[in-house]
């Protein structure tokens, strides 16, 4: 009889099912929850000069702008730089596993998904940005700026 004999890893990968996309769902919550609470912070910490630039002329819409530009360019360059590197080291880790277990090391990056990702990583900062981003259009300038 000729069988093919895969190595343990392989045929275990199989058994785990849904977990690669449950876990993939997981780290993004945590993620998109770090980004809101990062936001939350910053705009606190910004506060007098969310003030300053009201007390300058912003409107409450230029103010909302700014902050979610702010985040915007914040994910823009994450995904920039963390895509490309993280097809590098994806791609330099599969080739060492591979080889370690004999196999052909052809990597395929779905460039098309990649993309999609990136932009609904773009879509969900400008949402997440949108609660800091009343917060800080309602900061009142006077109270703000009283002390200085």
């Amino acid at each position: 009889m000729n069988t093919i004999e895969r190595p343990a890893q392989i045929v275990d990968y199989r058994s785990l099912g849904s977990t690669p996309i449950e876990l993939g769902a997981v780290l993004s919550g945590g993620a998109l929850v770090a980004l809101g609470l990062v936001l939350l912070s910053s705009v606190r910490r910004r506060r007098r000069d969310i003030a300053l630039l009201k007390a300058l002329g912003f409107s409450r819409r230029q103010v909302i702008a700014t902050v979610a530009v702010q985040y915007t360019i914040a994910v823009g360059l994450g995904a920039a730089v963390g895509l490309p590197l993280g097809i590098l080291v994806g791609r330099t880790l599969w080739d060492l596993f591979a080889n370690s277990i004999h196999a052909v090391p052809h990597a395929v990056f779905p460039t098309a998904t990649l993309l999609i990702i990136a932009g609904v990583a773009l879509a969900m900062a400008n949402l997440i940005a949108a609660l800091p981003a009343r917060l800080a259009a309602q900061t009142s300038p006077a109270i703000l700026l009283r002390a200085e």
